[in-house]
């Protein structure tokens, strides 16, 4: 078993970029769970196992790259969902006051006269 002084002076290896960080956040601390990291990492293209022998920790960079890309998965998801029930509403072309989208140009509707509207 090494010391806790090499550990300190070598860093811990991050789980997302492979590089040798100072700072770290444990995958299983609270302070992971309040962040929801477990979350944010389902979304990526790998799988994380408690009991594997890989590194349990991830940096701040990547843990701000990991929020940034969560946020803009949930305006996806968001904006599709809007787009979605906005066709639902429609069954002349006209927009109705109910509609999610009511009072916002859509571009498939630039051929119409402001009338067919």
């Amino acid at each position: 078993m090494g010391s806790y002084a090499k550990a300190i002076m070598t860093g811990f290896i991050c789980r997302l970029c492979s590089e040798q960080k100072k700072k770290v956040i444990h995958l299983y601390s609270g302070k992971a769970r309040k962040l929801a990291l477990m979350e944010k990492i389902k979304l990526l293209p790998i799988t994380i196992d408690k009991y594997d022998n890989l590194p349990k920790t991830v940096c701040e960079q990547c843990i701000e790259r990991l929020e940034i890309q969560y946020n803009l998965v949930l305006k996806i998801k968001k904006s599709n969902a809007i787009q979605r029930s906005h066709r639902l509403f429609h069954s002349n072309g006209r927009c109705p006051v109910e509609c999610p989208l009511h009072g916002i140009h859509d571009p498939n509707w630039a051929g119409l006269d402001s009338d067919e509207l």
